[in-house]
């Protein structure tokens, strides 16, 4: 599994400006929510999720790069990717503000089987000026066609 089995362009959304944290969780889970879908699951219970994940600690990379993660009873992993222009202030190790947030849900009871994804996702997205060459691109076409060669170039060294 990569970003691209996991990533789609309708989860890739550039923002201008987000208030806040909060503001930026609230939208990574409208775009991971699956309202009226058969394995659908309501916009607020994937924002709980994230949030209470994120309160065990931070999901912070550093380089302005957060990579929020919950499980949930879904049937499948998906991830939704949050672009800002203008960064949030977040709990970041290197005290960088945020800029990319990458938000990941698995099905429950499957958590430890994704370790290694999010260990794989943790290193190629932790690259300074990632962000910024992502929000440059501004397509999310072109955006997952970027990152889908990064995790490519990975998988040949």
């Amino acid at each position: 599994m990569d970003i691209v089995t996991l990533l789609s362009t309708d989860r890739i959304v550039c923002e201008r400006e987000l208030s806040s944290k909060k503001r930026a969780f609230e939208k990574l889970a409208a775009l991971l929510s699956h309202e009226g879908h058969e394995d659908g699951f309501e916009n607020e219970a994937v924002f709980n999720a994230l949030i209470a994940r994120e309160k065990l600690g931070s999901t912070a990379l550093g380089n302005g790069i957060v990579l929020p993660h919950a499980s949930l009873r879904v049937s499948y992993a998906k991830a939704a990717l949050l672009l800002l222009d203008e960064s949030i202030d977040m709990d970041t190790p290197d005290k960088k503000p945020v800029h990319l947030l990458l938000a990941l849900i698995v099905p429950k009871g499957q958590a430890e089987s994704y370790q290694p994804l999010l260990s794989e996702l943790a290193i190629v997205l932790n690259r300074k000026g990632l962000a910024k060459s992502l929000l440059e691109l501004g397509e999310p076409e072109l955006i997952l066609s970027y990152l889908s060669s990064l995790f490519e170039q990975k998988i040949a060294a």
